[in-house]
């Protein structure tokens, strides 16, 4: 399965999990992952991006929901490839979410 989560309620993490391209056939399954979680019972939420050998603009605007989702919660973009990286470093996204 290319997006998968795992949301734990005892520390309230949240965690997505992408594998594969992370593009827009990845929209719903993306916005399924967390879209029924309340945001209060959130404190962090982390990306897993170790898997993602694609990413493109459609994904930069699902993460900007996501934020948008969980705005008082800390947001992680981990395990970026160098490509990942880059793609995140152009959009300048190192100002919204933690990258790692």
């Amino acid at each position: 399965m290319p997006v998968t989560q795992q949301f734990n309620s005892e520390n309230k993490t949240l965690l997505i999990s992408i594998n594969g391209p992370f593009n827009f056939s990845e929209h719903n399954a993306f916005r399924d992952a967390y879209k029924d979680i309340d945001p209060k019972s959130v404190s962090q939420v982390s990306v897993d991006l170790q898997n993602t050998d694609y990413i493109d603009s459609s994904a930069l605007g699902m993460l900007l929901l996501l934020d948008e989702h969980f705005a008082d919660s800390r947001i992680n973009l981990s395990k970026c490839s160098e490509y990942t990286r880059q793609v995140l470093e152009i959009a300048k996204f190192e100002h919204k979410f933690n990258i790692t």
